[in-house]
């Protein structure tokens, strides 16, 4: 069934926060925190330049091939038979991220909150959901993620004031202590999870625009930067890095330390709530993307045809593949980001090239060149890049210093926070700005035709 389906900026860029975010708060962020210890909360900027550098690939892709997904794509490009054994091999990727995602969600709920029910069980019930979104698009999925990832977002930026009882700064000091190769380590760590970003390409033929995606990919992907480092900041200040480095869960664990009040002291859940279905987006996408993979094989125009055998093959798959909670902590953090430097760095510099190779009609801009609002989006767009660049010399700056102070070291952490401020700040500016400027040129909203 090939149905029209909207899309808007806003939605795309909540889908990667939701992507990117919930999946690490499970454990992941333990493995960070025993290798840069009390200066892990400097271990995102690197891996939000490669997921930017992602979002930049896919853009100009959706420039060189409208109307087309990641998968026709590389059947176009590479034929028939290279075509589909790199299909193959970005299906055994997504089928990894999905198989990480279903057992990792069923083992913490079976620790967590179902300890008498079967992790089977749990695991079969997710996949159900899965299966019922699969019937449908990805709008639908995209319209209940801003039901929760607005609140689940707000939630943590208020988990600063809600342990502020709990929280010392003097557990983060000195800061910029660890070596600098031990801060390089913890930003490879988290190239893995970034590398999620890849997804989208199963569903570039729904975006018409390629700036508006580029920019709305963007600004998620200083959501997450922003947030992951906040709440890092958070975990540090309150537990310091010895115990939140021993920790299965350390996320769920620092929220049980909120107590409001005498009789309300289960916090945990109202995030839990929250948590868990922003979370079963991200699988949902990682599902959608799947069957889309899928389909390009046999060219289905009704991909829910796969389904049912999807599901069933995911159940038995993520049961198979990671026994244990520790095996998933060990992958995400060690395997997964050399999975994603040996896959999907030269499939990205291939698609590159191929894209900026195809001849292509070169079409009038989203913003008019010198208008006031091309100035604006100019200027959104040079201080995100000053942000980030701001970002990473001030690690280097404070790690070089010798003199490691406690005035130098709250000075550059200061510095680091407010260029990640600005780089969220002009991330929205510059999605805003191309917003406007297709609004004023009359163009339909970002409409694509989705097969499934």
């Amino acid at each position: 069934m090939i149905h029209k389906q909207v899309v808007n900026h806003r939605q795309i860029a909540w889908l990667v926060g939701s992507l990117l975010m919930t999946g690490m708060m499970i454990s992941f962020l333990r493995s960070v925190v025993q290798v840069a210890k009390m200066d892990a909360w400097f271990s995102q900027i690197v891996p939000a330049c490669y997921a930017l550098l992602v979002a930049y690939v896919l853009a100009e892709l959706v420039r060189a091939y409208p109307g087309k997904n990641l998968f026709e794509i590389m059947f176009i490009i590479c034929g028939k038979w290279i075509g589909g054994v790199v299909n193959g091999l970005l299906l055994f990727y997504i089928w990894v991220i999905l198989a990480l995602d279903i057992k990792g969600a069923a083992d913490f709920l079976h620790i967590s909150l179902l300890p008498q029910t079967p992790v089977e069980i749990i695991l079969l019930v997710f996949v159900l959901v899965l299966m019922y979104y699969g019937k449908t698009s990805l709008e639908v999925a995209a319209r209940v993620n801003e039901i929760y990832f607005p609140a689940y977002f707000i939630m943590y930026l208020l988990l600063y004031f809600l342990l502020m009882n709990e929280y010392s700064i003097e557990r983060l000091e000195p800061i910029l202590s660890t070596s600098l190769e031990r801060i390089a380590v913890s930003n490879l760590l988290p190239l893995g999870v970034y590398g999620d970003v890849l997804l989208f390409g199963a569903f570039l033929h729904a975006s018409s625009e390629s700036r508006l995606l580029f920019a709305a990919m963007k600004h998620g992907i200083m959501i997450v930067c922003f947030t992951t480092t906040i709440a890092l900041l958070i975990l540090l200040g309150v537990m310091g890095y010895v115990i939140a480095g021993r920790l299965n869960f350390p996320i769920y664990i620092l929220v049980q330390q909120i107590h409001l009040t005498d009789f309300l002291d289960r916090v945990e859940m109202i995030l839990f709530s929250l948590w868990f279905p922003a979370f079963s987006m991200k699988a949902i996408f990682a599902y959608m993307a799947f069957l889309v993979g899928v389909g390009s094989f046999g060219g289905q125009l009704h991909y829910n045809t796969f389904n049912a055998p999807s599901g069933c093959f995911l159940v038995v798959t993520s049961l198979l593949a990671f026994s244990k909670v520790s095996d998933i902590d060990q992958f995400i953090s060690y395997s997964f980001p050399l999975l994603v430097l040996l896959f999907q760095v030269p499939l990205l510099l291939f698609l590159l090239i191929a894209a900026r190779r195809k001849k292509r009609e070169a079409g009038q801009g989203l913003i008019p060149k010198g208008t006031k609002l091309h100035r604006f989006y100019r200027l959104m767009v040079w201080g995100g890049v000053i942000s980030l660049a701001g970002c990473i010399l001030t690690i280097l700056i404070g790690a070089l210093l010798r003199d490691k102070s406690p005035a130098s070291g709250m000075a550059t952490a200061i510095a680091y926070v407010c260029f990640l401020v600005i780089g969220l700040l002009t991330s929205y500016g510059e999605m805003q700005a191309l917003n406007h400027g297709k609004q004023r040129l009359g163009r339909p909203k970002q409409q694509g035709k989705f097969r499934q």
